[in-house]
């Protein structure tokens, strides 16, 4: 009767079965880990073509002290929006469809998904950029690449920034664009240990030849989040600073025009509901709102049309949407 190889040498014998089963193991997380999109959408009749472009991460160094605020911007005059001055490029000047919109990851107060509501309230306003939040890709929960299928049932182009590994996939911010995307980040913004991260992301895009930035940001919410909120507003003042283009933030601050982290941004920046918003802009609750959460904010680049800033109500979130319109202005020696 032939020995046993395993009873002279115990060791090799599990050495290998141990070595076997870390293999199978790895190659299940791999398996999970590339799942492709819609590789478990169930019924989901959809199948998204769209290029998604993830932006790449980096850190955003927390601020070690209070932030001394340069002075509040004032807005430009509004009649050098269409009129360029001798020795400029003559026509009109681009104005900028924008939109801002907490989209609940697609998911409406019956706990349905509806990302076609989405779309829909998306393309009702024709935008040229529109900045998202809560944004699901390939989670169980939607089991859909929620940027690829909005960008294209919309026909944009799309960045996506994810921020967290949930629900076996990921979540984040997302930007769509009717202009081509040249480059983008995703700034991973400070906070307390334990809270949701959050993020900075940026897409640089040309308007009529020019550079022009445009990014989009959620802060962190609650009570728990103040002392998060104010770092992450320092750190996106101070990134939006080092930008040389002309740039455009829109977000969730999950705070009101009163608040620390608010007032930071609007310091640095001019305010498209304070400068040609009509009504009070409260953006949450969706049903009877009662809080302005939701921003579209521009450096002195930009002029709002007066009256165009307005906030839209919406059948799939619990926010509703900011709408303005802006004109990027000639460059200052024009």
């Amino acid at each position: 009767m032939p020995e046993d190889p395993g009873s002279h040498h115990p060791f090799r014998w599990h050495a290998f079965w141990f070595a076997v089963a870390i293999v199978v193991v790895a190659a299940g997380v791999v398996a999970v880990a590339i799942r492709l999109p819609g590789a478990s959408r169930g019924s989901s009749a959809v199948s998204p073509s769209a290029s998604v472009i993830t932006a790449p991460m980096s850190t955003a160094a927390t601020p070690s002290g209070p932030s001394v605020a340069p002075r509040r911007l004032t807005p430009e005059p509004t009649t050098t929006a269409m009129t360029p001055r001798a020795g400029c490029q003559g026509g009109r000047l681009p104005v900028l469809r924008v939109l801002q919109f907490n989209i609940r990851a697609g998911i409406s107060d019956t706990g349905d998904l509806d990302l076609p509501e989405v779309a829909a309230e998306i393309e009702a306003v024709r935008p040229d950029l529109v900045s998202l939040n809560e944004v699901d890709s390939d989670t169980l929960r939607t089991r859909i690449d929620e940027p690829a299928y909005l960008a294209a049932t919309t026909g944009l182009h799309v960045v996506y920034g994810p921020n967290l590994l949930y629900d076996g996939g990921r979540f984040g911010n997302a930007i769509l664009t009717r202009y081509p995307v040249g480059e983008s980040h995703n700034l991973r913004l400070p906070g307390t240990f334990g809270l949701e991260p959050r993020g900075l992301l940026t897409a640089i895009v040309r308007v009529d030849g020019r550079r022009l930035s445009f990014s989009s940001t959620h802060l962190s919410d609650g009570s728990e989040g103040l002392q998060s909120r104010i770092l992450q507003a320092l750190s996106v003042a101070r990134a939006l600073q080092g930008m040389a283009a002309p740039h455009i933030v829109a977000g969730d601050l999950n705070s009101v025009p009163t608040d620390l982290p608010a007032r930071i941004l609007r310091q640095h920046l001019l305010d498209a509901q304070e400068q040609g918003g009509t009504g009070v802009g409260n953006t949450i609750p969706e049903a009877h709102p009662s809080h302005r959460f939701d921003y579209i904010l521009y450096d002195h680049n930009f002029a709002v049309m007066p009256g165009s800033t307005r906030v839209r109500a919406s059948e799939s979130s619990d926010h509703r949407a900011v709408f303005t319109q802006l004109t990027l202005l000639p460059r200052r020696n024009c």
